[in-house]
């Protein structure tokens, strides 16, 4: 009898839900494609903690990093030796939009934050695919190939370093 807790406390690990997730990092590969079905493939690294830090560092086709930190977004581009920093408004975080899940079938969830529907998939209750429709109403898929959720991440890795010499666009 005394295995029973033990056991119970296993089986809430084993079978997290959208909710349970507290971080996430990934490589992903961002497909989005116009209605004309014209493509561009994004690919680079996903980090994410609660209460409300991502970094998307994208490494091709381009060199960006894309970084929240609270209600702060900065974007670095190293190919234009600029750096853009701004409030975020309305936007949604990553791991909010996770939280929001409702279970639509086995691994399939749906979210809709801000009018936006996110469909989102999951593989042995670990996060593998985002898709949705963006403002421009192309098909938006995010597919991340090595999941890792509710692993420490330093919050140093959220904070953004400007190169000295870059230009600085303030919104």
């Amino acid at each position: 009898m005394r295995f029973l807790p033990l056991l119970s406390l296993l089986s809430l690990t084993l079978f997290a839900s959208p909710q349970d997730i507290n971080s996430f990092s990934s490589p992903f590969e961002q497909r989005i494609v116009d209605d004309h079905g014209k493509a561009i493939v994004y690919r680079g690294e996903l980090w994410a903690a609660k209460p409300q830090n991502a970094l998307w560092s994208y490494q091709k086709p381009i060199q960006k990093g894309v970084y929240v930190n609270g209600r702060r977004l900065v974007i670095i581009e190293p190919q234009l030796e600029q750096a853009t920093v701004r409030s975020l408004g309305d936007e949604i975080d990553f791991l909010e939009i996770i939280k929001k899940a409702k279970k639509v079938d086995n691994d399939h969830y749906s979210a809709t934050v801000n009018g936006q529907t996110y469909s989102i998939i999951f593989k042995k209750d670990v996060l593998s695919m985002i898709q949705y429709k963006d403002t421009y109403d192309n098909k938006v898929s995010i597919q991340f190939l090595k999941p890792i959720q509710n692993s420490a991440i330093p919050a140093s890795h959220f904070q953004p370093v400007i190169p000295v010499g870059y230009d600085v666009l303030k919104d």
